[in-house]
């Protein structure tokens, strides 16, 4: 009997402790983290810019973490390597989507967007991309895909005013990609706003390799000259030239150029935002203006680029590759800002929170949707290299053309 009643009572002791340990366990227990999705094409053509903002966005973390997080919870970001292949996008946003990610963002090539978007947008999760700048891919996926960058078509307006505003130019030769939908896209975008401010193109000269460019141009002149004897001088003749070419060319395209004697003024977008297209223009004699989404890495930028810059400095040691990083580190922080706005880690609550944003401050400007509207709008940056490359400009262009 008496080994019954203390068999009973250390049985009901060992009972005890464990419900107390198992209280403790549910009360210590760290929440779910909140999840992010990246995908960014690290290895292929896209690498310089999407890299950069990987590196961006990764920094926006460590930050929002050593801050508390968000909602009470840790952050977690899920890198996913696109490796420029659409199947492998459409697999990486898949897995993000089962992983739980209350947003996905990344990529900066507006293709490579199209194969990832749709997945989210079918699952009912936002996707926010930091650097592909089509003005078309919000209507192309309605109500889940949103820019955190500036659109082609406000780039292209940018360029347009600042030639016309702070160059006095009259006259425009436009160059572009044609085999790229994005350089053709652009070439459209400027020659439209240009024209809206009074301005005259007189030649424009399409190329399939960067090795054409200055007979494109030769054959662009006569036709010019051809058409318009009293002001055939073409592109030659043109008080500034517009170069829309892709990244992978773009300095290429202007040490072509200046070396074949055109040597007005040379705008461009953010396809010359590296620094080897500004050693080139250096070389090469500078007047090489450019539109950009922030002067990252640019000793005259504004205080938030530079403490952007220093921050970027402390964790990686070196400075950030180009604008890119910046656009990372404010997507990720436009997407925390919508999930501490709605209280909520749901993607639905997120995408409506987004949707809501009309001030956000990052580093690449102040940042919102109008009602309806996934395109934001942002400040466009203007930076000239002649020794060295300097911010000349920030403003939000009036003539932008429709996408």
């Amino acid at each position: 009997m008496r080994a019954t009643v203390i068999a009973a009572l250390l049985l009901s002791q060992v009972a005890a402790a464990a419900a107390c340990g198992e209280g403790r366990t549910a009360t210590t227990s760290p929440p779910p983290p909140v999840r992010i999705g990246a995908i960014y094409d690290l290895r292929g053509r896209q690498a310089p810019r999407d890299v950069a903002a990987l590196d961006g966005a990764r920094l926006a973390v460590e930050r929002i973490n050593a801050g508390g997080g968000l909602l009470g919870r840790r952050v977690e970001l899920l890198e996913r390597d696109a490796q420029t292949e659409p199947g492998s996008i459409r697999r990486a946003a898949g897995s993000l989507v089962a992983a739980g990610c209350s947003a996905i963002i990344g990529l900066s090539d507006a293709e490579q967007v199209l194969a990832a978007a749709p997945v989210a947008a079918r699952a009912g999760v936002p996707f926010v991309t930091s650097g592909a700048t089509s003005a078309r891919l919000p209507g192309e996926v309605p109500d889940w895909l949103f820019l955190a960058c500036c659109s082609d078509n406000a780039q292209a307006a940018a360029g347009a005013e600042y030639a016309v505003t702070r160059l006095d130019a009259r006259t425009a030769a436009v160059v572009y990609d044609k085999g790229r939908g994005a350089t053709r896209a652009l070439s459209r975008y400027f020659q439209r706003s240009f024209r809206a401010q009074g301005g005259r193109v007189l030649a424009t000269a399409a190329y399939e390799k960067e090795s054409e460019v200055t007979q494109r141009l030769a054959e662009a002149r006569k036709r010019a000259a051809d058409r318009d004897a009293r002001t055939g001088a073409g592109a030659a003749g043109a008080d500034v030239l517009f170069v829309a070419a892709d990244p992978a060319d773009a300095a290429t395209v202007v040490r072509r150029v200046r070396l074949a004697g055109y040597a007005q003024p040379i705008i461009g977008t953010d396809s010359f935002d590296s620094a080897t297209l500004v050693a080139i223009a250096v070389r090469t004699g500078g007047d090489v203006c450019y539109t950009t989404h922030a002067a990252v890495g640019i000793s005259s930028a504004g205080r938030a680029v530079r403490q952007f810059d220093t921050s970027f400095r402390t964790v990686y040691g070196r400075p950030p590759q180009n604008s890119f990083a910046g656009l990372g580190y404010d997507t990720i922080g436009l997407v925390a800002a919508a999930i501490r706005r709605a209280d909520s880690a749901t993607p639905a609550d997120v995408r409506r929170a987004l949707q809501r944003t009309r001030r956000y401050p990052g580093v690449t400007g102040t940042l919102g949707y109008d009602r309806g509207e996934r395109l934001p709008r942002k400040t466009v940056t203007v930076v000239c290299v002649k020794r060295r490359p300097v911010v000349a400009a920030e403003f939000t262009p009036a003539h932008v053309a429709d996408p």
